[in-house]
């Protein structure tokens, strides 16, 4: 509470605006907050998603079906394949590179 006794400037400042004067734990604490709610709602944005893409595949017979899924595993077993033999092939470059301009130096 403000001292009646002291002139207008010796007294402490304080403003009614909530989260200005708020501790950087609380600040920390609500940014922790407001990243998790946006990681689950994107989340369940993408899994509504892959169910509606999905939709057609789920009327399907069980063999076909069966088919198409497992046809879907190894597509994408493919493609984390071949990410992963780039990355090899970028790392030995880089190797390379770096081995090249130590021995120019």
């Amino acid at each position: 509470m403000a001292d009646p006794t002291k002139n207008q400037a010796e007294q402490p400042q304080t403003t009614d605006m909530p989260g200005v004067d708020a501790p950087a734990s609380e600040e920390k604490t609500n940014f922790d907050e407001l990243r998790e709610s946006s990681q689950q709602f994107f989340r369940s944005l993408f899994r509504t998603g892959v169910q509606v893409a999905m939709t057609p595949v789920s009327m399907l017979p069980e063999e076909p079906r069966q088919h198409f899924l497992s046809a879907g595993r190894e597509f994408t077993r493919g493609l984390a394949t071949l990410a992963h033999e780039l990355s090899n092939v970028f790392d030995r470059m880089a190797e390379e590179t770096k081995e090249d301009a130590e021995k120019d130096q």
